[in-house]
This record gives C-alpha cells, structure tokens and sequence, in this order.
C-alpha cells in the first residue's frame, strides 16, 4: 500500500515537472506572440516597437515572470496614485509593493504606451526618431522608468541580438531596411531635419578640430558630429542631460541636426582672445561656441540683445565690454523691425524702452533748474504714486537693460498736504512688524506702504503709521 501511494507521488512530481516545462515560454515565441501589438501600438502612440518589445522581454522574463503571469502586467508598471483598477502585491525595489493587474495582456501593451505618452517626464522621448532605439533606451533610464543601472545597455543587447529594429522597420513601412543607430550615425534612409535659416546652428567640420576630447578656452570640448544623441553622450560622459544642454545654450536634448562642438562643462563667461572678428555664415550662436564663451555674456560685452546679429566684419569684444553694439545683420534689422509693428502691449522689447523713457523723464523733473536760485517741482508721474513693489521691478529691470539703477527717491511721491477725515494712525510698539499691523487693522502690508510712501518694511519704534483711509 505504501509502495502505491509512493508511486502515484512520483508519477505527479514527474507529470507536474513536465506540465511546468512545456508552460516555460521561449523568448523567440514571446517575440511571436507580441510583435504584433508592439507594432499596432507603435504605429497608435508613438513607442518604438523594437523599445516595448525588448522591455516585455526583460520585465516579464519573456512571458515567464510571477507577475506577468499573475497579473498581465508586461511593463512592471506600478499602481501610483491615479490606478482605480485591480492589482497584485510582488516584491521589486520593496517588499509586496502594488503593481497594475490586467485582463488580458494587450490592455498592459496599451497602458504601457499610454503611460509613457501622457507623463510629461517622458515627453521628450518623442521627439527622438522611432528608428533611434538607443536614444531612447538611454532616455528612458534618465527620465526614471528603471532603477538598474544597466537599464538602457539590457534593451540595446535585446534589441540587437533579436533583431527587435525590424518590428519597428515593419511599422514604419520601411520592412528590410538596414538602420543603424546610435551616437554619431544616421542611417540613409534617416534624413537629417535641417533649415539653413534656422538660428543657432553652429557650422563646424571634422578637419578642424581633434577626435576625441580637447580644450577651447580652458574647457574641455567635443566635435559631434550630425545625428549624435546629447542623452547617449551624457550617459557615456557621466554628465547630466540638463546639463549638457545648459553648457551649450541648447533648448532640448534632441539629436544634433549639424555637425557642431559640444562642451563637456561650463563654457567661460569671456574668451581667452581680446575679440573675435565676424566671419560670413557666422552668428552669435557659433561665436560662442567657437569661442568657448557663454552666449549671454557675448551678448552682454558687445550690448546686444536676443535676436540682434553682428554683420560680417564687425569686431566683437571678448573681454572687456563694447562702447557700443556692432552692425548688425540686414536680416535681423528686419526682424526688430517686424517686432516694433506689432501693438505696445505685444512687444516687450518696446514696453522696455517706454519704461526707461518714464524712468528718465521722472528724473529730469525731479532735478533742480540750472537757470532758477528755487528748487524745481518734481514732474507728475501718470498715476501719482508708484507701488513700492513697482519701484523695486523697475530697479530690476532697469538693471538687467543696463540702465542707472533707480531710487525709490527720484520717483515723484505726490503725499497729501492734509490726512483725508475718517483717516487713523498707530504708533509703532517695540519689535512690532509691518505684518503684525496689517493683521491688526485688517488690511494688507503693500496698503500700508502706500498710504506711508514706504519703500520697504523698515519702520521704528514711535513712528506714526496711517492705518485706515
């Protein structure tokens, strides 16, 4: 009798040992039973299929994972905040953290993709071509999909080693092209977007500069070439991407349309040559570049602002700063010009130079009369009184246009001879604050300011505050 039990026992072990076996799914089959969807989806969101397909691979173990098979989820998308639907507890980077549980796998194959084109921390992702797959395994460890360090190397060696580009070929209707990808390459049937109008676009070539890493200014540097990934070469300098784009006054990390230099770190804020003498083809952008200094300090040295262009010829200072701005561009003349057509309240720039007329005019009023022994009246500003948070903007505006700083002084203050009736005054405690009034009162600090003529929220002890109008 125990020599039966013992047997039927063994005959299940055996049978349960082979049942889990043929249930064991091959990556090739995977690949099979998937492409399908990772290309509908591709072709519906925008996620390269070769990307989805060699995520599933890893994340699921290819099909054979307790979460996967457990749950539907191929992507090991975690349940956050906004998930209202079924779920499974698995232990990942934490003991028994919640992860999203599907139906059937191609609602996962769709969450996926619509996880990845609704958060705006991978936004970016999209604008990288869906043939650049190395790109976007880089981008997706930098925007935080997977904490391995190795993320983006797994996807790439699944990607070549299954062939996962052709899914993505096939999609995009290209089946049987050869594509490379990868930093510095673009394949022929991968046409580099490019408009020769386009401003900041520095021109460079290979002849002039040394492969590999060298110095311009004291700053270590690169020559990239068109087609080149900013995300790869951040992941392969160890340098942040936010960084790298902030070293080269770049808007986004896309990938390089032209061949340019590209800087390893912070360029200098002034060259290590007295001027640079503008050479045809040539803009601010490339001057800065080919300089090694920062675009917003060239502008500053030679009084330039965003949009103007130095003509050819002209001589732009690198250190030191310019009596005054160089000649400029025919083009970029006519762009200044478009600008000033348009209505006051739409051109910031002519908004800019009205304030200073203001500021000026209140200025010359308030100064003595050269021909008069009587101290001259102060010129009415339109409103009478300015808000003293005004008065500090326009300092700071002032500032940052290059103008004389301006004094709370030199803005005409217009205070009654005689309090209004009805008006009330406290008289400031010790260690009593502008808030702590203002709460007292019910009424706000900025009203106290200007029923004061404060500048700030200086006060002393014993001062009479008006604290009601």
């Amino acid at each position: 009798m125990h020599v039966r039990k013992y047997l039927l026992l063994l005959c299940f072990l055996i049978g349960g040992a082979a049942l889990s076996q043929a249930q064991s799914i091959t990556t090739a089959q995977y690949i099979t039973n998937y492409k399908s969807i990772a290309i509908a989806e591709m072709q519906r969101s925008g996620v390269p299929a070769s990307i989805k397909l060699a995520q599933g691979i890893i994340e699921t173990q290819s099909g054979n994972g307790w979460l996967v098979q457990n749950s539907n989820n191929h992507f090991g998308i975690k349940c956050k905040n906004n998930w209202t639907g079924a779920s499974v507890n698995y232990d990942d980077d934490a003991r028994q953290e919640c992860f999203r549980k599907y139906d059937k796998a191609t609602d996962s194959w769709k969450d996926h993709s619509d996880f990845l084109r609704s958060n705006p921390r991978y936004a970016f992702l999209f604008e990288y071509d869906q043939k650049d797959y190395k790109s976007w395994a880089y981008g997706l460890k930098q925007a935080g999909y997977a904490t391995s360090r190795t993320y983006p190397q797994q996807l790439i060696e699944v990607i070549e080693r299954y062939d996962l580009q052709q899914y993505t070929l096939e999609g995009l209707g290209q089946q049987g092209s050869i594509v490379k990808s990868g930093p510095g390459f673009i394949g022929e049937d991968q046409p580099v977007a490019s408009d020769p109008s386009k401003r900041f676009i520095p021109k460079a070539t290979a002849a002039n500069y040394p492969s590999g890493e060298f110095k311009i200014n004291g700053r270590k540097v690169i020559y990239a070439p068109a087609g080149t990934s900013l995300v790869v070469m951040a992941n392969d300098k160890d340098i942040r991407v936010s960084n790298l784009v902030h070293y080269n006054d770049l808007q986004d990390a896309v990938l390089l349309e032209q061949d340019m230099l590209i800087f390893l770190q912070r360029k200098n804020r002034k060259g290590a040559n007295d001027f640079h003498v503008v050479a045809e083809g040539e803009n601010l952008y490339t001057i800065s570049q080919t300089e090694g200094i920062i675009l917003e300090w060239l502008r500053k040295r030679n009084k330039l602002e965003e949009g103007e262009e130095p003509a050819p010829g002209e001589k732009l200072l690198l250190d030191g700063y310019a009596s005054s701005k160089p000649k400029l561009t025919e083009s970029s003349v006519a762009i200044l010009k478009e600008e000033d057509k348009q209505p006051a309240d739409l051109s910031p720039k002519k908004i800019i130079r009205d304030l200073k007329t203001e500021i000026a005019k209140a200025r010359e009023g308030s100064a003595p009369s050269a021909q008069s022994t009587a101290p001259a009246q102060p010129a009415p500003v339109a409103d009478n009184t300015l808000p003293p948070q005004m008065v500090e903007d326009l300092k700071k505006l002032d500032g940052k246009m290059g103008g004389a700083s301006v004094r709370p002084a030199t803005i005409p203050m217009n205070k009654p001879a005689t309090p209004p009736s009805g008006t009330k005054y406290h008289t400031v405690q010790d260690k009593e604050t502008m808030y702590a009034i203002s709460k007292k009162y019910n009424v706000t600090v900025a009203q106290l300011q200007r029923w004061n003529n404060l500048a700030d929220n200086n006060i002393k002890t014993g001062q009479q505050l008006v604290v009601s109008q």
